[in-house]
């Protein structure tokens, strides 16, 4: 195994992470090396996968796009969470263009280019001693103000 990917084990097998899991903040999905699937609860219990590849983790940050658990492939952009955060976070018309990347400062391809956000967001940069398990409680929290995206909606009326 390489240092990267055992690294994440052990993250994945932390306390902290494992207690999050048994509280239905998230579940790990599927992980291939250092290419990782969660399923994160939102708001209303709405679960939302996200994919994140950490190569080169923990010194390296991961980079992520929203995952469909269904398919196993990126998820539409029509089904993105927005609203609130979450309409910053997932910005379609900047992640498309960086793979989906989340547009905050865990995520390696937003770090590029954004040098002045080590001073903005000091709390949510990324350094060799934030784990995933940081990540997943910033996008957990991004999630828990969405709104949408309209299929949300409609569940919810079919529902009732």
């Amino acid at each position: 195994m390489e240092p990267d990917e055992s690294a994440l084990v052990d993250d994945l097998q932390s306390i902290r992470f494992l207690e999050a899991a048994d509280r239905g903040y998230w579940r790990l999905v599927a992980r291939d090396r250092t290419m990782v699937t969660f399923e994160l609860t939102a708001r209303a219990g709405r679960q939302v996968g996200v994919r994140l590849d950490c190569a080169g983790y923990p010194a390296v940050a991961p980079t992520g796009q929203l995952w469909s658990l269904k398919t196993d492939e990126p998820l539409p952009i029509s089904d993105w969470p927005r609203g609130g955060r979450a309409s910053q976070v997932f910005n379609p018309n900047w992640s498309q263009q960086f793979g989906g990347a989340f547009y905050y400062p865990y995520d390696r391809r937003a770090l590029e280019g954004h040098g002045g956000w080590a001073n903005d967001h000091t709390g949510h940069v990324w350094t060799i001693d934030t784990t995933v398990v940081d990540a997943l409680c910033l996008l957990r929290e991004i999630l828990r103000t969405a709104t949408g995206p309209a299929s949300w909606e409609l569940a919810a009326e079919e529902a009732s």
